[in-house]
């Protein structure tokens, strides 16, 4: 069996939509023929969510290389730690240290300890996935010093996305960084189709289109199996799972609420909202606010396996796209964890766009515009009144588009091309 370096900052017992993607390629790549190595972050931002749940899933045939990396995040930003801000400032000072990114620091351990286990393990391929974008560059570091193939995974826009973030000189260094990045790279993959086609505009003369590559975010089958939804028989019971900030606010959809429930009051006793992530007090503050207040349960960031309980005993799953120009290209990563529950699912978002066709595709999604409540009132109510009938619109063959196993599969795909392109070379 062949085998591949996996090089990604974030893995178990890191949380979050970036280590599922890697954790499942993990799992599944020696049912393709590659045994997977992966090498990560030791510790990680001491404000990252944990999942120690999550660690029950690495198979112990993998094996896994944690790489100690000093942290800026780690320390504190105000005054009320001293010590901590000085260290802090000190980091400021010396930005150009922290390019491109805060994880800068973890380029130089993980090339030197990647190219260990290349000698030690016998490894054909170098996949690299950001961000952190400093993974990337670790990548090529890796490619230039001992020449194996590399496939790069863009899981973001790197330079386009920041844009609106960054001066002018150091947003013309980035682009000259990812040039070289790029440049270095026998294959690129990245989650939507937008992206890859940026990616292929930005790529040097090198990179031709039939190198790039489109393997969205997906899920993993095996994490419903034996899983007890958490159902609520009394309630409608809506579940909302990631985050809400100030780019995904609640309003839009407490409006549309309070428009459904002033049409059906009743509805005000039926129906249970679960939010299951890290939520802004300006939210919390927006909610309690609101006339549907009491309709809401604020969970807090919970473990994977919660999550899954959540969204398979939900009447419904809500998807709300962030609030930026960009929105009609995202695709937020959860939507396919949705997708994999196989529950309906109301999106609050851009349409026309991708994620929209894919959720109608799919047969599981409802799209609605973030501008009209009493419209998307209706749709609530189209939906509880369908809660309990047998119709089922769902579309398997897309659905299984996102299976794991599948995007597996076009992974391995990926690297017996690329070894098989260096040996004609």
């Amino acid at each position: 069996m062949k085998k591949v370096l996996l090089l990604a900052y974030h893995y178990p017992p890191l949380g979050g939509v970036a280590v599922m993607r890697v954790l499942r390629f993990s799992r599944y790549l020696s049912a393709h023929g590659w045994e997977p190595v992966v090498l990560c972050v030791k510790d990680g931002p001491k404000h990252e969510p944990r999942d120690l749940t999550l660690l029950e899933e690495i198979p112990p045939s993998i094996s896994v290389e944690r790489v100690k990396c000093l942290e800026p995040d780690n320390y504190s930003d105000s005054w009320d730690i001293p010590r901590e801000k000085i260290v802090r400032n000190l980091f400021k000072t010396f930005d150009k240290v922290l390019f491109p990114d805060d994880r800068a620091l973890w380029i130089r351990p993980a090339t030197k300890r990647a190219l260990q286990l290349i000698r030690q393990h016998d490894i054909k391929v170098v996949w690299a996935t950001a961000q952190p974008w400093s993974t990337l560059v670790a990548g090529r570091n890796i490619k230039r010093a001992c020449g194996l193939p590399l496939v790069l995974d863009f899981r973001d826009d790197w330079t386009s996305s920041n844009a609106d973030f960054r001066k002018v000189k150091r947003l013309a260094k980035e682009q000259a960084l990812e040039r070289s990045v790029l440049a270095s790279a026998d294959a690129v993959v990245s989650v939507t189709p937008h992206i890859v086609e940026q990616l292929k505009a930005r790529a040097p003369s090198a990179l031709k289109p039939e190198n790039f590559h489109y393997i969205p975010n997906g899920f993993d089958p095996s994490h419903f199996e034996g899983i007890k939804a958490r159902t609520n028989e009394d309630k409608f019971t809506i579940v909302h799972t990631g985050g809400l900030y100030h780019l995904r606010p609640i309003k839009p959809f407490l409006e549309a609420l309070e428009a459904w429930f002033a049409q059906h009051p009743e509805r005000r006793q039926q129906v249970e909202i679960q939010l299951a992530g890290r939520t802004t007090d300006s939210i919390k503050e927006d909610i309690e606010q609101s006339p549907a207040a009491s309709c809401f349960n604020i969970m807090g960031f919970v473990d994977h396996r919660t999550v899954r309980q959540l969204i398979l005993g939900a009447d419904l799953n809500l998807l709300m796209i962030e609030r930026v120009k960009t929105a009609a290209w995202l695709f937020t990563g959860k939507v396919f964890e949705y997708i994999g529950a196989r529950k309906p699912i109301l999106m609050l978002g851009p349409n026309p766009s991708p994620l929209a066709e894919l959720l109608t595709d799919t047969g599981l999604g409802t799209i609605c515009s973030y501008q009209t409540p009493k419209e998307t009132a209706k749709i609530l109510e189209c939906l509880f009144q369908a809660k309990d009938e047998k119709s089922d619109l769902r579309n398997e063959r897309q659905i299984e588009r996102y299976n794991a196993h599948h995007q597996t599969g076009q992974l391995a795909h990926i690297f017996e091309e690329v070894t098989r392109r260096e040996k004609n070379d």
